[in-house]
């Protein structure tokens, strides 16, 4: 994909940093000579988001690769939450002598920082006769591809996930039901659950995903040339609205995620996020059985964060955070990581490992068929985040009037669209 001149995004506010990531240096592997071997010490830093056990985690990985790498030294500063970091990514991309060796970050955070050559190309490393990543083809493809832009590649995959269908197992067998695969076995069969069970059938937790894969599914990719009062947009819209007009489709609505209803007995499946097993297992408890399945159509969204590294790292902390992400990605702690977390490893060996399969987890029986669908995000260009934000407001405004018409409703949308993409 190619991207075009924009103007830098609008500082969210002045942040003092304080963070010392060693030399400047804004070359790129393409134009100096990639370091080999560390040969003395060497500290990099480390932006992320991750909390609570997904922190102690992340921080037992990180003390096992400083231990095999006595030279380097991974400092981890959290940033609290996901629109933290955001924000400080965006605001001392003004500063770069301020910028962290290296960050976690969703692939359309980076456009600027893409754009102003502000990130390493990471492709000469994994090719490096020396110290490439000679497993980086084990990386499931729907996630590598998200940061392999115009013949570069910018991330590496940390914690990925997709959507699956979490399911009343218990119910479904009382009621002699099949676990449905495409949008149309989804809707008759929540159809089904409400005839028979006086309760809600099902719903989608993320509505912005409904949305963009609900037309990815049908042939339609969400970019700045989508006509959002198309025939599939609309088809998109009017096939939840119709659902919650003859009450077996809901939103999350005040509950902000569906895992509760669905623990309470009060929904028979959902679509949600397979990093949610935790919140599910807990919720449910011994009430029944739960199920899981994967995505019930063609094409799922991949979600999560890439790491990157920042071109004003010297050179010997460029390699030093390259040895770091190809230890994360390693199948062994891609393991760890998905065991630990619920989030999918990034390797297919790892995903289709013994000790993977056999962890407890419910989501690892599904994932070899949820991970071989194709697995996509948006586009990464400017505006395009904005607009899929934009398409949840839409979403919940249409589905909270069943009286909604839902083409006047659109043309807003589009309208609304003709101002982010400007």
């Amino acid at each position: 994909m190619k991207f075009k001149k924009f103007a830098s995004l609008a500082l969210a506010a002045v942040l003092t940093t304080g963070l010392m990531t060693g030399c400047g240096n804004s070359k790129d592997a393409s134009s100096e000579e990639i370091v080999t071997e560390i040969k003395e010490p060497v500290e990099i830093t480390f932006w992320h988001a991750m909390n609570g056990d997904l922190e102690k985690t992340l921080q037992k990985l990180t003390d096992k690769f400083m231990e095999e790498n006595k030279n380097i030294t991974v400092t981890l500063q959290n940033q609290s939450s996901y629109p933290e970091l955001q924000q400080k990514i965006t605001a001392t991309t003004a500063s770069p002598k301020d910028l962290p060796t290296l960050t976690q970050a969703y692939p359309h955070w980076m456009i600027n920082a893409m754009q102003d050559d502000l990130l390493v190309d990471l492709k000469p490393y994994i090719e490096n006769e020396t110290i490439g990543d000679k497993n980086y083809e084990d990386i499931l493809e729907g996630f590598r591809t998200a940061s392999e832009i115009d013949g570069k590649i910018y991330g590496m995959p940390f914690n990925k996930s997709t959507e699956v269908i979490w399911y009343n197992k218990t119910l479904f067998e009382e009621l002699g039901l099949k676990v449905p695969t495409t949008f149309e076995e989804f809707a008759e069969v929540s159809k089904t659950i409400t005839e028979k069970k006086g309760i809600v059938g099902a719903g989608f937790d993320s509505l912005n995903n409904f949305y963009t894969t609900y037309l990815k599914n049908k042939g339609v990719d969400f970019n700045k040339d989508t006509d959002v009062t198309g025939k599939e947009s609309v088809e998109a819209a009017n096939y939840y609205l119709e659902g919650i007009k003859e009450g077996y489709f809901r939103i999350a609505g005040t509950d902000m995620y569906l895992s509760g209803p669905f623990a309470n007995e009060t929904l028979g499946m959902y679509v949600g996020s397979n990093a949610g097993e935790s919140f599910v297992k807990q919720g449910v408890g011994d009430k029944f059985e739960v199920g899981v399945a994967a995505y019930p159509a063609e094409s799922a969204m991949q979600q999560g964060t890439d790491l990157y590294v920042f071109n004003n790292a010297s050179a010997e902390q460029k390699t030093a955070a390259f040895e770091y992400l190809k230890f994360l990605s390693a199948t062994e702690n891609q393991i760890t990581w998905g065991i630990e977390t619920g989030y999918i490893p990034a390797t297919k060996s790892a995903i289709e490992s013994d000790e993977y399969k056999n962890s407890g987890s419910l989501v690892a029986s599904v994932l070899k068929e949820a991970t071989s669908k194709n697995l996509f995000i948006n586009e990464v260009a400017a505006g395009v985040d904005s607009a899929y934000n934009e398409s949840k407001v839409v979403m919940e405004d249409i589905l909270s009037d069943v009286k909604s018409d839902v083409k006047s409703k659109l043309e807003a949308y589009k309208n609304t669209l003709t101002g982010i993409y400007e």
